[in-house]
């Protein structure tokens, strides 16, 4: 397996003022941004899911989650240290931002210079958590767990060292546990990496992967036990593996985009990002195959083949869902395979500096004008967002942050702690900010997810816990697929309040203060 050392002052140079100048980039990017703006779904449900699990209750169990449960502990965790708020949760996403794009430049600097290394890091300064305003979802998790448990397996591969290839185990098992399919992803292309690296040497880094092995059984047989005691394993499969199978392809999925003229230059721009990973994998894979046929697979086409099958399992992410959001998350794989490709198209130049450098610069531009024509799509504006959100679970600035700060107040005077308040149907954020619980398992109603025995359920657990507020938001939208949880609403509640796509109800018997 290559390790690429250089020994020359610059070069020493380069390697500590890469990493130094990639801290300055994010933190130029992200202080202005990471506690700006706020999500009413996704963000909430992370946040109310880190307060249930602080609660004592157990995802998937004791609420609904698509997301494995491992994420909602290390929000829950820094709530623990730091107190329960947003401030707190973006606080988290600005340490992971940080790291993942550390990691990705130093899983690169193990495989080639410190110039393509930083390359292959700086994207994931601008294509990634930054516009998802810092919020540290299960998937950013999990990334960062993954790049992590890649870089130790290879310096455990490079060095022969079995304690680092049982934590790449435990940290492949934990990835697994913050979001599945990317850790089912990596697990995958490290097999493929061993079986390539004897293939193409003959080395046989048995007992490194058998290490790797121990490690990631150490965690996944802990955590397993764990929550096979609490009965949550049963859940956890038809919720983690059973409903993305059968259900979540046909209700979520979202077609590739295509080029329009009356998309604007940003937006087609973007589409050029679903179609460069593709591309790039076939370039990769049919070199791959050359070198196969001339029986010259060696080492780089071994390290290849693993970061060809990385990239191209991160890019299933986005083949049932082709939103914006899901083709960012594929990225992180594609930026190494990217800088490794290069590295290996430039050894195969020889010693013609002048021309390396005029080529490097000449895929530099191009890559450098893509990325600063798509930004004002992928960071999004935050002018709006100069109002404090004044709460003790605030602490973000967004638009309307005022009215929004004096209307859960509101709601806060007039619910007592110990009574519930419903959002339907998929507004947990009300549920973090409110401070009052949800008296259902369900956190989001999405049509075509629930059965018509789920609404039902979820009636019933609303009946024997009644909430004493409803916010209703798009309600045309949700009789559609949600025409019995309405109908109980109706009966039992009146309309006291219609704020445009947000109605508020009351209970019937109830006048509010």
């Amino acid at each position: 397996m290559p390790l690429t050392i250089q020994k020359n002052l610059p070069a020493r140079l380069a390697g500590l003022l890469c990493p130094l100048f990639l801290i300055l980039i994010c933190l130029a990017i992200s202080l202005p941004r990471y506690r700006a703006g706020i999500d009413w779904s996704d963000e909430g449900f992370l946040a109310y899911g880190a307060v249930r699990v602080m609660e004592g209750q157990v995802p998937n169990r004791d609420f609904v989650s698509l997301q494995p449960p491992l994420s909602f502990y290390v929000a829950g965790g820094a709530f623990k240290v730091f107190g329960p708020s947003l401030a707190t949760l973006r606080r988290l996403g600005l340490s992971i931002f940080v790291l993942m794009v550390l990691l990705i430049y130093a899983l690169a600097r193990s495989l080639v210079t410190p110039g393509l290394a930083f390359a292959a890091a700086f994207p994931a300064a601008i294509l990634g958590l930054p516009y998802f305003n810092f919020t540290p979802f299960a998937v950013w998790q999990g990334i960062t767990a993954s790049l992590a448990a890649a870089l130790l397996y290879l310096h455990a591969g490079l060095t022969n060292r079995r304690w680092l290839a049982f934590l790449a185990g435990m940290l492949a098992a934990i990835s697994i546990f913050l979001r599945h399919d990317q850790g089912i992803y990596l697990a995958i292309s490290i097999l493929i990496l061993a079986v390539a690296l004897k293939f193409a040497t003959n080395i046989v880094l048995a007992r490194v992967l058998i290490f790797w092995f121990l490690g990631a059984a150490a965690v996944a047989l802990a955590l397993s036990i764990l929550w096979w005691k609490q009965d949550a394993l049963p859940e956890m499969f038809r919720q983690l593996i059973e409903f993305p199978l059968t259900t979540y392809r046909k209700t979520s999925s979202v077609p590739f985009p295509h080029f329009s003229s009356q998309l604007s230059l940003s937006q087609n721009a973007v589409i050029v990002l679903y179609l460069l990973p593709p591309l790039l994998a076939v370039t990769a894979l049919v070199w791959l195959v050359q070198r196969f046929a001339r029986h010259r697979f060696d080492s780089s086409a071994a390290v290849l083949m693993f970061l060809l099958a990385w990239t191209a399992l991160f890019y299933c992410q986005v083949l049932t869902r082709a939103d914006l959001n899901h083709l960012l998350i594929t990225l992180p794989p594609f930026f190494l395979l990217s800088a490794y490709c290069w590295h290996i198209f430039l050894a195969a130049l020889g010693q013609r500096n002048i021309l390396r450098i005029w080529l490097s610069m000449s895929v530099a531009a191009p890559v450098c004008w893509l990325l600063w024509t798509i930004s004002p799509v992928v960071l999004p504006d935050i002018s709006n967002a100069n109002e404090l959100l004044a709460l003790d679970r605030g602490g973000v600035r967004m638009e309307k942050g005022e009215w929004t700060t004096d209307f859960i107040r509101g709601v806060q005077n007039y619910v007592p702690v110990d009574r519930a308040i419903l959002a339907l149907p998929y507004q947990p954020m009300f549920y973090f900010l409110c401070e009052r619980r949800n008296p259902t398992r369900w956190n989001y109603l999405w049509p075509g997810d629930q059965t018509v025995q789920d609404h039902a359920d979820l009636v019933e657990q609303a009946k024997s816990d009644p909430p004493a507020v409803v916010f209703i938001a798009n309600e045309k939208d949700m009789a559609t697929y949600a025409s019995e949880i309405l109908d109980y609403i109706h009966h039992d509640y009146k309309q006291a309040a219609d704020f445009g796509a947000l109605a508020v109800y009351f209970p019937q018997k109830s006048t509010p203060q």
